[in-house]
């Protein structure tokens, strides 16, 4: 479907369950131009089947409810339909090859109460979305970097929003080349919400180093050498199977996975990754999204686990401890990530409050844009060196849920007195229990104006029994405008001990 010259709908950041309230507030959206240089521009339909109308969802990798619909389709006979669950943006993605240095646009017709489409890759961040109950033409703009060859197109609403529709989406632009798994038949969730690593399938052969194959695709190791060999040649499709025992080192992978074929690197909580001198990243992914770290202990390092570039990675069951810094990083603009099922404490030893269980994003910036992580289930604690989760401005959309917090390890070195410290946006912070604090259970601070927005807190349990600081709330709000800069705290929320559920001047409903 070319594009001729038109505008498309740009708006903010969602602030998550707070979409509604945002529209209403009047945060409409400046409308983006095609630059008239591209709009006249000779365009290649990169997507296969982009209006769904085979059927099914040949063409697309897709998570969740997402199915074809027939039902009053925006044009054909077929649309994508899907209801997000609650921890779910069910999301379809597909990978194509794009020129270097050449302009796309990415449009969709679209409908639902939240609908978002992106493109990513190296070099490649852009998305757009809307929320309607009319079919609405949705576009975004990007260039291709000069080492860009291949991005991931994603479309998808958000949690627990309502049904959304998606039709006659196009990927356009110069002569790029089609898409580059067109038709990938596994159905397994690109999205870091899935719960288990969808069979590989690549056939790629074991690291010469490797000590043999238990099938195509999956490696096995027993040691340092073997495991930072089968790194440095991971490719997508592929396990790494770790023996029990300890791996010294610092270990690094840069190779991404793709949506439908993920990276898994994987072992017991007896397949240890340690250092000798206690610095650097225990484990590092650079640029290497699509990964799957499952099951093993990271330990002995300045900090563990650190994604940098690195979108839709999946940490699940692992242990992450005794570290003299942070715990789980998402830096640099690693999006879509998971943290789940999984046990951080001893972090930040040296005491200086700078070790931080989970850290998303990156201080004093709003380029680091580590947008939509979630952090599920785990157990954080005890004696976490800093805050248990650190949410910076500049990153949006997360979710924290279901974790349990504790605040014994705070030291207030670094302005650490509370579990979770929200500066981003849109975050929906829901179904935790904290015990133990210096001062208060959850925070917001707006470090950079426009910021510490939008946040959703509800049905968490906090134990203030023992907190001695100036604050002693729950919930402590430092930036709040019903307009301008939203929180949501709910009444289901209960608090112990401390001296309320919220600051003054803070609704609760």
């Amino acid at each position: 479907m070319p594009l001729t010259a038109k505008r498309f709908r740009d708006r903010r950041p969602p602030l998550k369950a707070a979409v509604a309230a945002v529209a209403a507030a009047g945060l409409a959206a400046a409308a983006l131009t095609l630059p008239a240089t591209f709009a006249g521009a000779a365009t290649v339909q990169l997507l296969a089947n982009p209006g769904f109308e085979t059927g099914d969802l040949n063409g697309w990798v897709c998570a969740g409810s997402s199915q074809v619909s027939g039902s009053a389709p925006h044009s054909g006979g077929y649309a994508l339909a899907s209801v997000p669950g609650a921890q779910d943006i069910a999301p379809c993605t597909q990978t194509v090859a794009v020129q270097p240095g050449a302009a796309y646009v990415l449009s969709s017709w679209v409908k639902g109460s939240y609908v978002r489409i992106a493109a990513t890759g190296t070099g490649v961040s852009a998305s757009n979305w809307t929320a309607g109950t009319e079919w609405t033409q949705l576009g975004t703009t990007f260039t291709a970097g000069p080492q860009t060859t291949w991005v991931t197109v994603t479309v998808s609403g958000w949690y627990g929003t309502g049904a959304i529709a998606v039709d006659d989406v196009a990927l356009t632009g110069g002569a790029g080349t089609p898409s580059a798994s067109p038709t990938p038949t596994a159905t397994a969730s690109p999205s870091p919400t899935a719960t288990a690593t969808a069979t590989p399938t690549a056939t790629a052969t074991a690291s010469p180093t490797a000590t043999g194959t238990a099938a195509p695709g999956v490696v096995r190791v027993a040691n340092s050498k073997e495991l930072k060999a089968a790194l440095a040649a991971a490719a997508p499709g592929q396990t790494i199977q770790l023996a029990d025992g300890t791996y010294t080192g610092n270990f690094v992978a840069t190779a991404p996975g793709t949506a439908d074929r993920r990276i898994t690197l994987s072992g017991s909580a007896n397949a240890v990754l340690t250092t000798t001198t206690g610095g650097g990243y225990g484990l590092y992914l650079n640029g290497a999204g699509y990964w799957t770290v499952k099951g093993i202990t990271v330990t002995g390092a300045q900090k563990g686990i650190v994604m940098d570039t690195a979108d839709h990675v999946v940490i699940d069951s692992v242990t992450v401890r005794n570290l003299t810094m942070e715990g789980v990083h998402f830096r640099n603009s690693s999006r879509f990530g998971v943290l789940k099922n999984s046990t951080i404490r001893d972090t930040g030893t040296l005491g200086d409050g700078k070790g931080e269980g989970v850290y998303v994003g990156t201080a004093n910036t709003l380029t680091d844009r580590s947008d939509y992580v979630q952090i599920l289930d785990n157990v954080i604690g005890p004696r976490i060196g800093a805050e248990n989760v650190d949410l910076k401005e500049g990153t949006t959309g997360g979710l924290v849920s279901g974790n349990t917090f504790y605040g014994d390890g705070l030291t207030n070195k670094n302005f650490d007195d509370s579990w979770v410290d929200v500066k981003g946006n849109g975050y929906v912070v829901e179904n935790n229990t904290g015990v133990g604090t210096l001062n208060d259970g959850f925070q917001t601070h707006t470090q950079d104006p426009g910021w510490g927005c939008g946040t959703v807190f509800r049905h968490n349990t906090s134990d203030l029994t023992g907190a001695s600081g100036s604050g002693r709330y729950a919930f402590d709000i430092t930036n709040y405008d019903a307009v301008s800069c939203p929180v949501t705290v709910t009444a289901d929320n209960t608090v112990t001990g401390g001296d309320g559920l919220v600051n003054p001047g803070i609704p609760v409903g």
